[in-house]
């Protein structure tokens, strides 16, 4: 269950610092980790899909349901397979994540939450206290990991 009590720390400013270049780090290989797979997801699905129909020929008399339809000159069979058995001995479908959204700004929110973090470090390292006091309501305090 999320609290809505607000909670301040106080941090260290060398180790704020650090904590919030980590995340601009992490978010930065999210992306990257992103961009590669998507750039070969079309390929693994269709390899996936090969295997599929490979598979599925070698155990159609395992299939759960069979339809056929006629329509004009054409006729068709359709064999449905538990998933669970095919993940059993394909592994998953290669899907793709939803591309992160850190960078990215919508029509409410002037700077992205990768500017937020980069903007909260600027403040941390130029800012001459010691000691820095953050709430959770901070918007770039909930990056922090």
């Amino acid at each position: 269950m999320a609290s809505t009590k607000v909670i301040a720390t106080t941090w260290n400013k060398k180790t704020l610092a650090t904590k919030l270049k980590q995340t601009l780090q992490r978010m930065d290989n999210e992306i990257v980790a992103w961009d590669k797979a998507n750039a070969t997801i079309k390929k693994r699905q269709d390899a996936w899909d090969k295997k599929a129909v490979a598979w599925a020929k070698k155990n159609v008399a395992k299939a759960e349901e069979v339809n056929t339809n006629k329509y004009h000159n054409r006729f068709s069979l359709t064999y449905q397979f538990d998933p669970e058995m095919v993940e059993a001995a394909l592994g998953e479908r290669p899907e793709m994540d939803r591309k992160p959204t850190y960078k990215d700004t919508s029509y409410g929110q002037k700077d992205s939450d990768y500017d937020q973090v980069a903007n909260a470090i600027a403040l941390v390292e130029n800012c001459d206290d010691d000691a820095i006091k953050i709430t959770t309501s901070s918007t770039w305090a909930s990056f922090i990991r």
